[in-house]
């Protein structure tokens, strides 16, 4: 847990209670204003401290997912307000709608994830009326910490600060966490499905041809990329929540990489498509998430190697590494400082032409092993020739090289596997 993302300055009873009434008074202003009900949201956050990077994430968070389950449900923000202040952010909305329809909205946002629990959503007539849960059916809050009525344990204090505190810094780092490892695991499957759609690639499935291929295709690739998606977000899980040890992480990654190969095997009746990035993206995905998890800088400097550090943890027999493993051992060092450069250069003039061009200058570069195994070391010399004389930026020629590798049955997949880990550093350096 990364602790700078709970750090903030404490706020005296004066300042809370003085938010309070400004708070009432904006309520009350946008309900004249506009003769409509309102709705008020902040963040219940224990404690003298509440404001701090993780709880302003959350509280943007849910001003997002208030605006869309209004919009939903037909009601639309007339006039809207956010105000980040010493003691809390807040957001005050009129809302063209029916005031208690809106309170089974919010209710039913708050209880929809468990760090929603710190929603505090109250809606006010145009009366100037608080509705309450009651009024709509629904039992009352429960406590945090046990089954009790959250209203009955704060006044009686039955529980400590530090109880409470730790529990709520727990919600909102799951909360994070959670959400954060989906985003990671969807760029490992955008990476993933990049790599298949640029075209045209050289010996390779494609929105061309099949490549050197014979036993799968274009639908065979987005089966297996679709079925391999969660895995990604799981290695991510492990690297912010998982052994700190990277030895044991190690170890998770690769159990879930096994079940990951078996998932994508059946998705495509036994056909290899993505056994090198299933490996690659994982451990990818886990080294981005623990540079997270400790707020490291995340660039792809930072990522590869971290990457390399967790493969190293496992004390391979070095000697024998090949493919995507080799790679892995020298921090991914082709698709970092050949393939990445040139996705920079090359990403405004469309990435079709971007991954061609790196793909190109990987293939004159990386000894694949994949290549080896089809056409021997001979085909890996004439590709590495090919593509060293290449015009990336012609597609005709591009075309023409894709049939002459085609006809030598030569398919450069380790190089298509380092394209996609390029893709990745790419997507997590430009936070896209």
């Amino acid at each position: 847990m990364n602790a700078a993302l709970f750090e903030g300055a404490e706020v005296q009873l004066g300042a809370m209670l003085a938010a309070r009434e400004a708070r009432m008074a904006a309520q009350h202003g946008l309900i004249k204003k506009h003769n409509l009900p309102v709705v008020s949201f902040t963040l219940n956050i224990p404690g003298p401290v509440k404001r701090f990077a993780l709880a302003d994430m959350l509280f943007d968070s849910g001003v997002d997912m208030i605006n869309r389950a209004l919009l939903s449900h037909g009601m639309a923000i007339a006039d809207g307000i956010t105000r980040r202040g010493e003691a809390c952010c807040e957001y005050i909305a009129a809302i063209d709608g029916d005031a208690y329809r809106a309170k089974a909205a919010l209710t039913a946002l708050e209880e929809s994830f468990p760090a929603a629990r710190l929603f505090d959503m109250d809606v006010i007539t145009n009366e100037f009326e608080h509705i309450s849960r009651a009024d709509i059916g629904m039992q009352p809050r429960r406590c945090f910490l046990c089954s009790a009525p959250a209203a009955e344990c704060a006044r009686s204090r039955r529980h400590s600060h530090d109880e409470l505190t730790n529990h709520v810094h727990t919600l909102l780092w799951q909360w994070y966490a959670d959400a954060q490892a989906e985003r990671i695991g969807r760029t490992a499957q955008r990476a993933m499905l990049y790599e298949l759609a640029a075209t045209p690639k050289p010996g390779l499935v494609d929105r061309r041809n099949n490549g050197a291929h014979t036993d799968m295709d274009f639908y065979t690739f987005i089966d297996s990329a679709c079925i391999t998606a969660p895995y990604f977000a799981q290695c991510a899980r492990e690297g912010l929540n998982g052994p700190a040890d990277y030895a044991e992480l190690f170890a998770r990654l690769k159990m879930h990489g096994l079940k990951a190969e078996g998932d994508m095997l059946g998705a495509t009746g036994g056909v290899n498509t993505h056994k090198g990035e299933i490996f690659s993206l994982g451990l990818i995905s886990a080294a981005w998430a623990r540079l997270t998890r400790y707020g490291a800088p995340v660039t792809a400097g930072s990522i590869c190697k971290t990457a390399a550090d967790i493969f190293a943890s496992a004390n391979h027999d070095t000697s024998h590494l090949s493919g995507a493993r080799l790679s892995a051992r020298g921090g991914f060092a082709l698709a970092l400082n050949t393939a990445l450069p040139i996705l920079r250069r090359e990403a405004q003039n469309g990435m079709d032409t971007a991954a061609c061009a790196a793909l190109t200058a990987l293939m004159a570069q990386n000894e694949d092993t994949n290549i080896v195994r089809r056409a021997g070391e001979a085909g890996l010399e004439y590709a590495k020739r090919l593509c060293t004389d290449a015009d990336a930026a012609d597609a005709d020629a591009l075309m023409r090289m894709d049939d002459e590798l085609i006809r030598r049955n030569i398919s450069p997949g380790g190089s298509a596997d380092l394209l996609a880990a390029a893709l990745m550093l790419y997507f997590a350096e430009n936070d896209l």
